[in-house]
């Protein structure tokens, strides 16, 4: 059984400092509606955002809202910093990452000016979806609600 690393369950843990809300309460249908997958949201109070997952990141976008990161069992973890971010073109973004990097979990993405961004978009609610195609099979359950801090445990993914 060892070496079909397929089934092995994969913990994510919490990208951020904030607090946890359903997806269902994002503030876009996109996510809300799950179009791109399901997952759980947070609502940050610190400006770094941090790898909730071991794997490689498959996306980055340039202007450093969204970073996708597949793991070793193949589930693809969406990190979505915020509601509408992808117009600012990057301003108030750092990234510290670049595509196909391999990250640990608690590797820093990237640091956001979170007081200037928040006022140039509806929301700072940052989805953390798990993409539909790569949860056939395989179902997510939350571990923590509420309150979280950066490396607490939040979902597994089994």
């Amino acid at each position: 059984m060892g070496l079909f690393t397929k089934n092995k369950s994969l913990e994510v843990f919490s990208p951020v400092d904030g607090e946890i809300i359903d997806i269902s309460k994002v503030e876009d249908e996109v996510f809300s509606e799950k179009m791109l997958g399901d997952g759980l949201a947070i609502i940050p109070s610190d400006d770094s955002f941090y790898s909730p997952i071991e794997g490689k990141l498959v996306t980055v976008f340039p202007s450093g809202h969204a970073y996708g990161i597949l793991a070793k069992n193949g589930v693809e973890v969406l990190v979505h910093i915020g509601l509408d971010t992808v117009s600012l073109n990057g301003e108030g973004f750092d990234i510290k990452v670049k595509q196909n990097d391999s990250v640990q979990v608690g590797d820093l993405l990237a640091v956001v000016n979170i007081a200037e961004v928040s006022k140039k978009v509806p929301s700072m609610q940052t989805p953390i979806i798990f993409t539909t195609e790569s949860m056939e099979g395989k179902k997510f359950e939350i571990q923590k609600t509420g309150k979280v801090k950066k490396g607490d445990l939040i979902a597994v993914v089994k």
